[in-house]
């Protein structure tokens, strides 16, 4: 990122004593958002921590960002070797709901930790786009019968028809929690269906 412009950043502290509160209001954001880029190449590198716990509070930070170095910060750690940081960090691309990280989300599908999968699963769900269906349609075959119940989730979070095959497959599944799910899904998969038809 370019150097932040200092005389900029003295007109936005001369804002703070505005008689327009909202102008102060902006102008303290301003001035945060500011102060955040500048160490942004900070964070970056305090990404690669060995102490998780300053790793997990980079991410958090980055989460705040809108910018493009920090979404690609967050990329980035889904290859951390440590679950708990590389879920955190599909969590928190989850959550920012931002079509680009749609292709290293669905990455996750496969992670080898069942929990790095979950969480996966569960924020491909919330961005409802039913491009999804496959990918997920996918995860229902897999051996933990708690990920195949958040799929069942995510899948009717979808509300893609072309998951009742998939849906109907789990009725007969061994674990009844599965069966009980993917038969409640597949009712208001069929009434939603009919209402928009």
């Amino acid at each position: 990122m370019p150097e932040v412009n200092e005389a900029l950043l003295e007109a936005l502290s001369r804002c703070l004593n505005d008689e327009d509160p909202a102008v102060r209001q902006a102008a303290a954001e301003s001035l945060e958002r500011l102060d955040t880029y500048r160490v942004l190449d900070d964070l970056l590198a305090a990404l690669d921590s060995p102490d998780p716990a300053v790793a997990m509070r980079t991410m958090y930070a980055l989460a705040e960002l809108r910018h493009e170095r920090a979404l690609g910060g967050l990329i980035q750690v889904l290859r951390n070797p440590r679950p708990d940081l590389r879920a955190t960090a599909v969590r928190l691309l989850g959550e920012r709901r931002d079509p680009r990280v749609i292709g290293p989300m669905m990455e996750m599908l496969d992670d080898p930790d069942l929990n790095v999968r979950m969480v996966a699963v569960e924020s491909l769900g919330a961005f409802e786009d039913r491009r999804l269906t496959e990918a997920l349609l996918a995860q229902s075959q897999d051996p933990d019968p708690e990920l195949r119940r958040k799929v069942i989730g995510a899948l009717e979070r979808l509300g893609d028809a072309r998951a009742t095959e998939g849906l109907t497959a789990l009725l007969e599944d061994p674990d009844p929690g599965v069966r009980r799910l993917a038969a409640a899904a597949l009712g208001r998969l069929e009434v939603s269906g009919d209402l928009s038809g």
